[in-house]
């Protein structure tokens, strides 16, 4: 507490804040939405595991429980929206946005393939590859929840969603239901878990292929340990993701970055 006055004045702003530009909010960027993606799927099964207990804390003289079981209900549900409205911020300003990485120039690109080649000891084209389709996603999905809501495929739609969720006020005062449903989130979830491997790919390959798999098991048996009621689902159960995400941008021109989305869900049982 002693050096609180300290603290509050190295903090203090003097000037304009530092913007970050070029690749590097091009790494910043991505190394955010790896980072998300991670706590994404504890968030997931968190609310899983909280919905799927709601019923016994309604009935249990548990107090303690009640408490847990309603805590992780509102707060995970917040994680994932505020979460997704971050991502996927449609917002011109000059920042770490989903629609700015979507509009990165080919030369910016080019240069952020050539730091992952360098970074990880991979091939440039392979870099380069990876980034096209990541920024073919931010730039199809970092839109407005009003245009998202209106599109055709699932996941702009579930995204639209997510975002209105985190943009309304009222849906952080309120521990009632609000439109969405538990697909909605899996969906979204699996999603950027995907992006989120493209990613670490590239940027984190010491974390190994299995990294989101084994956050995965992790995070579904943790929630189990607070919520025994969990439904027995895992997302990724049944896929490798690493395999997943590397075919997505290996082929990415036989099948659009909505279709590919779009069937996800399918995949998932």
């Amino acid at each position: 507490m002693n050096d609180l006055a300290t603290r509050a004045t190295e903090m203090l702003r003097t000037g304009e804040p530092f913007r970050l530009v070029g690749t590097g909010r091009s790494v910043q960027f991505l190394r955010g939405v790896f980072s998300r993606a991670s706590m994404c799927l504890p968030a997931f099964y968190y609310f899983l595991g909280s919905a799927s207990a709601h019923e016994t804390a309604k009935t249990t003289d548990d107090y303690p429980f009640k408490i847990a079981q309603t805590y992780s209900e509102f707060s995970d549900l917040n994680t994932l929206t505020l979460a997704c409205r971050k991502m996927f911020d449609h917002a011109a300003k000059p920042d770490l946005t989903g629609a700015n990485f979507g509009k990165l120039s080919d030369q910016v690109l080019l240069e952020h393939a050539k730091y992952w080649a360098k970074y990880s000891e991979k091939d440039t084209d392979e870099c380069l590859s990876a980034l096209v389709f990541l920024r073919k996603f931010f730039s199809e999905y970092s839109k407005s929840d009003s245009v998202l809501l209106k599109k055709d495929g699932w996941l702009h739609k579930r995204i639209g969603l997510l975002k209105q969720h985190a943009d309304r006020a009222a849906a952080h005062l309120s521990l009632e239901d609000y439109s969405l449903d538990i697909i909605d989130l899996a969906h979204f979830t699996a999603s950027v878990t995907i992006a989120g491997e493209i990613v670490r790919s590239f940027d984190n390959p010491w974390a190994g292929d299995k990294y989101f798999n084994e956050v995965d098991r992790g995070a579904y048996e943790a929630a189990k340990r607070i919520f025994p009621q969990i439904t027995e689902f895992r997302l990724f159960g049944h896929m490798q993701v690493h395999q997943q995400a590397r075919f997505y941008w290996k082929h990415q021109n036989h099948e659009s970055i909505q279709s590919y989305f779009d069937q996800l869900q399918w995949a998932l049982g």
